[in-house]
């Protein structure tokens, strides 16, 4: 398999409403140490929303997948949370259907065919919501936030795309590295959100953003791993 088409992305969705579920707690005392303590929850309601509207109108495309996912977050989801998880999703899902469009114009296709996401489209893919994400919450590497995760899975995904990597193992290269990332959280000082208002700013916890982002790549790899289409 040279790619993820639709079906595994619909059932990413329900994977990842597993996951999040099954760690809910976990996230919300991260949460908790640092900041409101509704982290996990919120998490939870965003994957469980889309999963219920992409099973009652299932998606035609990964694109469309990622989009609405990122949808049910800005929809649904409160603060600062909805916002950054939802704009990932959004800027992901607006980037594979511009590359879909591509594909199809350079075919002299009208219609998709099943839409395959690679090593190549998944690095482009976060990369654009990485991207998207930074400007939505004027933050950066460094100031204790999901971005910590992200930014080194995005650059695992480019690592392993050059590499000519299939995206299942491209996906676990970018969950070791949100691993690394999550945990160097612990040591930073907080820049953004309600912990930068804190004494000590926050030092000592793992950034819950960041551990949801580790947990996100950490799911998807083990479902592309067993996925056959």
């Amino acid at each position: 398999m040279s790619g993820l088409d639709t079906a595994f992305w619909l059932g990413a969705v329900d994977a990842l409403a597993a996951a999040f579920a099954a760690e809910e707690a976990v996230l919300c005392g991260y949460d908790g140490a640092i900041g409101d303590g509704d982290h996990g929850s919120s998490m939870v309601r965003g994957f469980q929303e889309a999963q219920g509207t992409l099973r009652a109108r299932p998606a035609s495309s990964p694109a469309e997948v990622f989009i609405r996912l990122g949808e049910a977050f800005m929809d649904n989801v409160g603060g600062v949370t909805g916002m950054v998880f939802g704009t990932l999703f959004v800027a992901a899902g607006r980037q594979a259907e511009g590359r879909q469009a591509q594909g199809r114009q350079a075919e002299g296709r009208q219609a998709a065919g099943v839409s395959q996401v690679d090593a190549a489209a998944l690095h482009a893919m976060f990369a654009a919501g990485l991207a998207a994400v930074k400007k939505v919450g004027k933050a950066t590497e460094g100031d204790k936030s999901m971005l910590d995760a992200l930014s080194p899975a995005v650059h695992a995904l480019d690592a392993a795309a050059q590499a000519g990597q299939a995206p299942a193992q491209a996906l676990r290269e970018a969950a070791r590295a949100a691993e690394a990332g999550r945990d160097a959280t612990r040591d930073m000082e907080a820049r953004v959100g309600r912990a930068r208002y804190q004494a000590g700013k926050g030092a000592g916890h793992v950034d819950a953003g960041a551990a949801s982002v580790c947990l996100l790549f950490q799911s998807l790899g083990a479902a592309a791993g067993s996925y056959s289409s």
